[in-house]
């Protein structure tokens, strides 16, 4: 899932410089969404749905879906929170195709 993720809408490291858009985050199905250039929260790998910085989350599993051939409802997805998402010391390294 995550090399068709990555085929299908790119691959952004945390921290990397990002454009505006919306990012989904498969390994906690955290969204995030930022309206200028911006740097990604640590949270591993995110992937660039879509430029549309309001995509309605709805509209982000149906394309995910779409991509995918998944089963994603809106309630599939949570907001990036820093609490819960954010990638510890100790599980750095632990990204698929992080070689």
């Amino acid at each position: 899932m995550l090399n068709a993720m990555e085929l299908a809408f790119g691959r952004f490291g945390s921290t990397q410089s990002s454009p505006i858009g919306t990012y989904v985050n498969m390994r906690t199905l955290a969204y995030y969404q930022q309206a200028s250039d911006g740097v990604l929260p640590s949270a591993g790998i995110w992937h660039l749905v879509s430029t549309n910085a309001s995509l309605p989350i709805a509209t982000l599993a149906s394309t995910i879906n779409t991509a995918l051939g998944s089963a994603y409802t809106a309630a599939s997805f949570h907001a990036y929170s820093s609490g819960t998402d954010a990638l510890s010391a100790s599980q750095l390294g632990q990204v698929c195709n992080d070689a």
